[in-house]
Formats: C-alpha cells, structure tokens, sequence
C-alpha cells in the first residue's frame, strides 16, 4: 500500500468517526482498525489525536485553493469566478459541519496554539484568494465598496461559514473545492455584493448617476417647500 494511501485511509476513518462522536470519545486505536493499519503508522502521519483531527479538519482545503486559482486563470466573468469560489468555500464548511463545531471547543484547549495558528494561517490564505476576486470586480466596476478588500474578504468569508455551519445541511461526500453538492445560498452572494438596501438607498450612497439624480431631486423639493 502506498504512504500516501494509508494517510488518505486514515483520514476518511477520522473523519467518519469524528461525524458520529465527540472528540474524547474517539481514540487512536478505533481508527487504526477503522483504517485498517496499525496503531503505529498512524504515529508516521500524525504527532497526536489532535494533530489528526485538526489535519482531518482541513483535508481537501488545498485542493479547494488550488480550484480557485485555476478558475482565476480562465478568463471567467467576474460573478461567474465569484460563484464558483464561494460554492467551493461553502461546500467546504458544511462537509466538515460536525467537525467545525468541535474545532470551537478543542481550540480552547491546552496544546491547542500550534493548531490554531495554522488554521488561522489558512484563513488568511483563502481570504486573500477571496480579496483577489473582489479585487476584479472592483476593476470592472460591479464592486464599489471603498473597504479594503482583504475586509471585504472577511465579511464574504465570515457570511460564507455561519451560513455553512449554523444553517446550511451537509453535502454529499466529495464535493469540497469542486463546485458540487448544494453550494453557496445565493442570497449570501447577492447580499455582499447589494447589501441590504433599497436600491435607490444603495445607489445614491454609491454615488452613481441614479443616485445623484435623487439627490438633486430631494435637494430641489426640499429648496421649493422652503421657498
């Protein structure tokens, strides 16, 4: 059997455990014969249980990056590259929702710094992938936000993972970082991009032509009543 085999093998045991139980329910010996390798191989892979469930937790979020990246480079438009992205970032939290919401409570625990800066450290990598594409946007014009993107990112992101984990159900196995499975609630996309206002609200504070001719249709009537 191949390394990386045994390490994908001992992975998809993990995680089928960690979808079933808590996380101090589970120990290293039911996944090694869940994964059918000894309790020593998976000491090769992993320096603890926390190790494994932390790298449980994010497999598939490099193939997801790396899906994200290349649909940068097809020339797609700018809601189409957004779409895909978020579908991509939404099916990733909700595959892993049980595991998410464990992740809360073990990131407070002792031993837990290194696994958190890491994760962190891939927060910021996909916000920047995010900020990119918001980026794009705001150079063809259909984002006029004057917030730096990276903040940008974070909010899409945040909306992106509370509508994942809080109230979206779970997708199909497989369907982290290609596009599959339910994908991103399309009012989450649409509500960053419009916000919640009326749009003759959202025009005149974006200050496009719509918006001025209110203004100075407001400003002209208030000036007649005055007279």
């Amino acid at each position: 059997m191949a390394e990386t085999d045994k390490r994908k093998r001992i992975i998809r045991a993990a995680e089928q455990l960690f979808h079933a139980r808590q996380f101090h329910e589970i120990t290293l010996d039911e996944v090694a014969r869940r994964a059918d390798v000894g309790k020593g191989t998976i000491y090769l892979y992993f320096s603890d249980k926390h190790d494994l469930f932390y790298q449980t937790a994010m497999a598939g979020f490099e193939e997801m990056c790396g899906v994200i990246r290349e649909n940068a480079s097809r020339r797609l438009s700018f809601r189409e590259e957004l779409a895909r992205a978020t579908r991509g970032v939404s099916d990733f939290f909700r595959l892993r929702r049980p595991i998410f919401h464990m992740i809360r409570a073990e990131l407070k625990g002792p031993g837990a710094g290194v696994h958190r800066g890491a994760m962190l450290q891939r927060r910021r990598q996909l916000t920047q992938l995010l900020a990119a594409i918001i980026g794009r946007g705001k150079a063809v014009g259909e984002v006029r936000s004057a917030l730096p993107l990276l903040v940008l990112a974070e909010y899409l992101l945040g909306m992106l993972r509370a509508r994942a984990l809080e109230m979206g159900g779970c997708a199909g196995p497989g369907t982290a970082g290609r596009g599959k499975g339910r994908g991103a609630d399309p009012g989450v996309v649409e509500f960053f991009l419009h916000g919640a206002a009326g749009r003759h609200g959202a025009t005149a504070r974006h200050g496009t032509a719509a918006g001025a001719r209110v203004t100075r249709r407001t400003r002209n009537a208030i000036g007649t009543r005055k007279k």
